[in-house]
């Protein structure tokens, strides 16, 4: 694809590459993507890779990121995929694109694929009320008629519920159940309540998809971790992805840190469908290619489906100019060539920090984890990307 090599950044970098420099490159990407996702021989390096090479590590000692992870996506294959300084907190141990980082609020999308595998099964529908599937109703009832609420408003956050994001618990055992987090066991955070009539208004609700999960698991009679598993990370070759946050599980991923550098401890959900995702680089790409058109590999989800969780949620009264787009389970972007972007990001009180963007249609993408709160800083890099595939002026479009 010319838009990746010939980007205002991407030729800028492309024309200092030395032959050493080319020699090395196809080294590090060889070694750093596990096939099947990059099975053909790396030939030049990806020209936007010397944008993150040269950008990262300023951003990382600037911003005090302990560690991260980023792949870049290209014509629906993982051509580059780098780990940068630390996982754990004494700073032995490199992040690499196999490091298992705590993903937090990219669960969203794996739910939305989850929920879009069950209804193409039959075993669930978009459109049920989800008072049919969860009984006795668990939240506080009002004004508002909770009997509207459906799967397809929880997953696109049209539902009219509240609470954003989730405290976590640092001991394991503490953590309640679904129906108690629901009812306002949330370490601080309060109860999921309802706040406007179901299909007025998007507001991010971490407690919708919290609900959405109570519903498919009463309706499936299954963990939802189990589904994950069965109907996403199985399929896809995903072998060190999980929902199911224990001490066992994060045993060997990476150590949080805060602000200042410092560490911060590990944090618990049993809120798995918003905020319990733990990844790799390499094994988060496979999920990204198999969602884009054409791309090579399994395929879970066809692209009538795909479409519609890429396409913006409808809202009964008329959206606000400054209001995110949401489809299912993903943010929508409109990049500056009129492009569609989708993707999604994540943090938690844990210090992690993740995000991807993609363009499904093209089959490009990039993505990053990082072990620190000041990871956010790595925002940049994305945006950098977003510019160079849309051809646009990074100066102008990515301020630091």
């Amino acid at each position: 694809m010319t838009h990746l090599r010939h980007g205002r950044y991407s030729a800028i970098a492309h024309r200092i590459v030395s032959p050493k420099a080319l020699a090395c490159w196809a080294l590090i990407a060889t070694a750093s993507v596990v096939a099947p996702i990059h099975a053909a021989s790396v030939q030049e390096p990806p020209a936007f890779a010397q944008v993150i090479e040269r950008e990262v590590p300023a951003i990382m000692k600037d911003a005090k990121i302990q560690g991260a992870a980023i792949g870049l996506i290209v014509d629906g294959k993982l051509v580059y995929a780098r780990g940068y300084g630390y996982a754990d907190h004494a700073g032995k141990v490199p992040a690499t694109p196999d490091t298992v980082f705590v993903a937090a609020s990219l669960s969203k999308p794996i739910a939305s694929w989850v929920t879009m595998r069950l209804a193409e099964q039959g075993r669930i529908r978009l459109d049920q009320p989800v008072a049919e599937l969860v009984s006795p109703w668990p939240l506080a009832q009002n004004q508002f008629d909770y009997r509207q609420i459906t799967i397809r408003r929880l997953l696109s956050h049209t539902a009219g519920t509240t609470l954003g994001g989730y405290q976590g618990w640092l001991d394991y055992k503490e953590l309640p159940t679904l129906e108690e987090s629901l009812a306002g066991k949330t370490n601080g955070r309060g109860a999921v309540e309802l706040f406007a009539p179901v299909g007025a208004k998007f507001q991010y609700s971490g407690g919708g998809y919290t609900l959405m999960q109570l519903a498919i698991e009463r309706t499936t009679k299954r963990k939802y971790a189990d589904l994950a598993r069965e109907l996403v990370f199985r399929p896809l070759g995903m072998k060190h992805s999980s929902v199911t946050m224990t001490p066992k599980v994060l045993a060997g991923a990476a150590q949080g840190h805060g602000d200042d550098g410092g560490p911060v401890p590990m944090r618990y959900y049993v809120e798995q469908a918003p905020s319990a995702l733990s990844t790799t680089v390499n094994d988060f790409a496979r999920w990204m290619i198999a969602g884009m058109a054409d791309s090579p590999g399994a395929h879970p989800l066809g692209q009538a489906q795909l479409s519609l969780m890429y396409a913006p949620a409808e809202l009964s009264t008329p959206r606000a100019p400054d209001d995110a787009i949401y489809g299912l389970g993903h943010f929508i972007e409109r990049l500056a060539d009129g492009s569609t972007a989708v993707g999604h990001d994540g943090r938690n009180q844990a210090g992690f920090r993740a995000k991807f963007l993609m363009r499904p249609s093209t089959g490009d993408g990039i993505v990053f984890f990082s072990n620190s709160r000041t990871g956010l800083a790595l925002d940049r890099i994305v945006c950098l990307w977003s510019a160079d595939v849309a051809q646009a002026d990074p100066a102008k479009a990515c301020k630091k």
